[in-house]
């Protein structure tokens, strides 16, 4: 990836952008930006974290992209999301378990213990998960072509939101650590378009033999890396012994969902190629799974469902959620 020179984001929100929102009239706007460049630029690999290259002479690029979470801490965030230790808050007790041999030997089988700690209290920012969008609107001739690129960030904001300043400089910083230039625009009529989007469309899989199972979801991944079978594997293992009556494979956009359905009103699924969690629904799930991430876990529903991290101890955790809920055999 080659290595950019431009300044990676803003500490607090722009003046020019506050002055900018005020003489917007309308309520909802967009972060974007145009960029003018020209072949070597593209060649040079400057933009290749955003899928861009040239063929032949002209740009190939997809039209959205989730930004690399290696490139910078708002992609990161955008993608993992944020955990915050709040030493400023009294610590609390947690229990923690684990799976161990018994007598020292896993030949003699396993049993689970657990034990207490005090711990320091963690808030979690949630993953936005947002796409950069990019389109070529304009090409200039002469001696190097020179191409003009809008990049927008795939979320329209409501400047009547309480969460309206936080969520634009967040989309600022990311739009910015990717392209080096960030700005604000009223949404256009396409904004609403685009919102449809979000919701998964969900292909449910009978349980069938391991290997055509796997090569049924991996059919909806483009271009799978050995990373992503690898990570597919080890959680279609987990799934299966938890038993479920089907799987699940989604589709939302460029994205791409996997996961397990127990019940009519218990499924688990994930976003394989960019999550961090796997997420428990119970009733009404498809409504639920047709809402974006950030609006999910900003309302969180009561117990509608459950986000389990991919931390130590989350095979034990989502057992501790499915069983319970799973039907009487």
């Amino acid at each position: 990836m080659s290595k950019s020179n431009w300044k990676k984001g803003f500490r607090r929100m722009p003046d020019y952008i506050r002055g900018k929102v005020a003489k917007i009239s309308g309520d909802q706007v967009m972060v974007a930006c145009i960029r003018r460049m020209t072949a070597t630029m593209i060649h040079s690999g400057m933009y290749k974290h955003l899928g861009m290259s040239l063929q032949g002479d002209r740009p190939a690029f997809p039209e959205r992209i989730m930004p690399d979470p290696t490139l910078g801490p708002s992609s990161l965030r955008n993608a993992q999301g944020q955990e915050i230790i709040r030493k400023d808050l009294p610590m609390v007790t947690k229990s923690f378990s684990a799976e161990v041999p018994n007598w020292g030997d896993w030949y003699n089988g396993s049993h689970e213990i657990s034990w207490d700690r005090e711990v320091y209290q963690r808030e979690f920012i949630a993953p936005r998960e947002l796409d950069i969008s990019i389109e070529l609107l304009k090409t200039e001739a002469g001696d190097e072509p020179v191409f003009a690129f809008r990049f927008r960030v795939e979320q329209v904001l409501d400047k009547r939101d309480g969460d309206f300043e936080a969520d634009l400089l967040a989309n600022l910083n990311l739009l910015q650590e990717n392209t080096g230039a960030a700005d604000v625009f009223p949404a256009d009529a396409d904004s609403t378009a685009y919102l449809k989007t979000i919701s998964v469309c969900w292909e449910i899989l009978p349980p069938g033999e391991r290997t055509d199972m796997l090569a049924r979801i991996l059919a909806n991944f483009r271009n799978p890396s050995k990373e992503l079978k690898g990570k597919l594997l080890d959680r279609y293992a987990v799934l299966e012994k938890l038993k479920p009556v089907a799987y699940i494979s989604g589709t939302s956009g460029f994205q791409r969902y996997f996961g397990a359905q127990f019940a009519d009103n218990l499924v688990a699924f994930e976003n394989l190629e960019y999550g961090n969690a796997i997420y428990v629904m119970f009733d009404e799930w498809e409504e639920l799974s047709k809402r974006s991430r950030i609006d999910l876990l900003k309302n969180r529903d009561g117990a509608r469902f459950e986000r389990v991290v991919h931390r130590e101890g989350w095979k034990t955790a989502l057992k501790t959620i499915i069983e319970p809920r799973r039907p009487a055999a």
